[in-house]
């Protein structure tokens, strides 16, 4: 684990805080018409990718514990960042991340940066060259708002969902993360922290997929690890159908690790998630970490249906970052 004042993924949270940041959540939920009593915590937000969910979710977090949310998208609003410290920067790249980092770091008591994979090998990217980068120089709370392995502050909403439709003991429900065909190969943040997230949750995991498109087998061992202590267990399928007593159908694309480019069109039909599917569930909820493609990821039947849990799951992003920044502004001593 990172200095607690870390958060790039689920693991980096104590049983203890991830409690303590949904009870803050449910209460702020509970009473959405009360206004924020203002603390003066500062926080940041820098996007090296593009947001829609995530920005203004952390923005309102920010307003809902009585603090401010100042955004900035690298190399728009900000000089062009050299993100190593040795390079002799004679190019087109104006700032150093070890200054900027520096400064932001005594503009902001919490700063979220949100940097996707890069152009290295997988064994390089799941290192989050970036954000650790920024963790090394700034002196202020570090959280990921999506990197190259996970993105924790979606598991938190995604629990926060699990716990609003099945109650707060997660351990030994059955849950299904399902990969499903899209035209381009995606990320795994997603995937890999929700995987781990209902893990430390002591759910039961089973993750379907094609064959090659192994999750990292790191954090498939870390996972197994901790649903095991809590009850559960993970287990891998290659078999779209395998949905039997799900209570979760969490759906969600990517690619191979580490490659990029268009998915194979004739995995289309078997993976994507229709009514016929979903009735093979134990009348599971649908989840997914929006932006969906219509018809193609997920049927608009199933969206418009009653088993769809997503409206839910994108507005509980503010009220999980909410806790989320009230347990950080708490250690750095403003609330």
């Amino acid at each position: 684990m990172l200095d607690p004042r870390v958060i790039l993924g689920p693991a980096d949270l104590t049983a203890a805080e991830r409690e303590r940041i949904f009870e803050v959540a449910s209460r702020l939920k509970s009473q959405p018409n009360t206004a924020p009593v203002p603390s003066g915590l500062r926080v940041g937000a820098l996007y090296f990718n593009p947001s829609l969910r995530t920005r203004a979710s952390f923005e309102q977090a920010a307003w809902l514990v009585g603090g401010t949310c100042q955004t900035l998208n690298a190399g728009a609003d900000t000089w062009g960042l050299e993100l190593d410290p040795e390079a002799v920067m004679d190019g087109d790249k104006v700032e150093n991340v070890a200054e900027a980092a520096r400064v932001l770091g005594q503009f902001f008591h919490v700063l979220g940066v949100r940097s996707f994979r890069g152009d290295g090998s997988w064994e390089v990217e799941r290192t989050e060259p970036v954000l650790r980068r920024f963790a090394q120089y700034s002196n202020a709370p570090i959280v990921s708002l999506e990197g190259t392995t996970h993105h924790p502050c979606q598991a938190l909403a995604d629990h926060l969902t699990m716990r609003e439709r099945l109650g707060e003991d997660l351990s030994g429900q059955p849950v299904v993360l399902r990969w499903a065909w899209h035209p381009r190969m995606l990320p795994a943040a997603v995937p890999h922290s929700y995987l781990l997230e209902s893990a430390l949750a002591g759910c039961d995991v089973r993750v379907l997929h094609p064959e090659g498109y192994d999750l990292d087998a790191e954090i498939l061992e870390q996972a197994r690890t901790a649903a095991r202590a809590g009850g559960g267990d993970v287990r891998v399928s290659h078999d779209p159908r395998d949905v039997a007593g799900a209570r979760v159908l969490y759906v969600k694309s990517w690619g191979p690790l580490g490659q990029t480019g268009p998915n194979p069109d004739d995995l289309r039909a078997d993976w994507q998630v229709d009514m016929d599917l979903v009735g093979r569930t134990e009348e599971a909820g649908v989840m997914h970490c929006l932006p969906v493609r219509r018809n193609v990821v997920i049927s608009g039947d199933v969206l418009e249906s009653p088993h769809s849990w997503v409206t839910q799951q994108a507005g509980n992003r503010m009220w999980a970052q909410a806790g989320l920044l009230s347990l950080l502004g708490t250690k750095v001593g403003v609330l």
